[in-house]
């Protein structure tokens, strides 16, 4: 997974029926090869595990289902099973417009348990810039807003990069679930999940300067159609708990 911290792109959504799925791999792969951790694993996808933190009054939720011009999120990721090596990255995803912005910390899995109590949390980075920048506004947004975890979502992901443009990135997330949570100790919890999407995946197309021709040919040859999709709150509404919330103001 790449270390890469603070990046601005577009990024396109859509729901696509699953037995759709092997034939648009195949156009895929004819102009795109497997991301490096993609290639790490037999089966060519990656578990991904967010847990993503909003305030009591769920104001990030509400920004989104109010489709904001100019709104974000914060969650915390990983992309493996727990042990020492374990790599969990801080993100902080902001859209504006049609941009979407993203930045990111890297941290020992370990570290988590600190996020939420004042400890210092250590990068595995420190030396990058913008590492320690993403990792300060991260926790000055959790304490400003006195955030909390919300909700897990957890899905498997196949991800594929531009042979001849490495920036656009396409990913096909399968199985998508959530979890209700309070801690960040669930992370890595399989346990009362809901699936989300039944019958389809999530493809998402990211770039950042424009979608190639041959691109455009193959969502218009699937039928795609542009959604707007959040796992975020579609996790929160599989459960009934965003309209048990009353709307908060930033």
């Amino acid at each position: 997974m790449s270390f890469v911290d603070q990046f601005e792109r577009k990024e396109f959504k859509y729901f696509v029926p699953l037995v759709r799925l092997a034939d648009l791999r195949e156009r895929l792969l004819a102009h795109m090869d497997y991301d490096p951790y993609c290639k790490r694993y037999e089966a060519k996808s990656y578990p991904v595990r967010s847990i993503y933190l909003d305030t009591h009054g769920l104001l990030f939720y509400y920004e989104k289902l109010e489709s904001l011009k100019v709104r974000k999120k914060l969650r915390l990721r990983t992309y493996d099973s727990a042990n020492s090596l374990t790599v969990a990255f801080l993100e902080i995803k902001r859209k504006i417009g049609n941009a979407v912005y993203k930045e990111r910390a890297a941290i020992p899995y370990t570290e988590i348990v600190n996020i939420l109590n004042g400890s210092k949390v250590t990068l595995i980075h420190p030396e990058i810039f913008t590492q320690q920048t993403a990792l300060n506004r991260f926790l000055y947004l959790v304490n400003k807003l006195n955030l909390q975890p919300i909700v897990l979502i957890t899905y498997e992901r196949e991800a594929f990069q531009g042979i001849d443009d490495p920036s656009l990135r396409i990913t096909m997330d399968q199985n998508v679930r959530s979890h209700m949570t309070d801690n960040f100790d669930d992370l890595l919890s399989e346990s009362d999940m809901r699936t989300m999407v039944d019958l389809h995946f999530v493809l998402e197309v990211k770039f950042s300067r424009q979608m190639p021709l041959w691109l455009r040919g193959i969502v218009r040859d699937f039928r795609l159609r542009l959604q707007s999709i959040s796992k975020y709150c579609e996790g929160v509404d599989v459960w009934g708990v965003g309209e048990g919330y009353q709307k908060e103001s930033a």
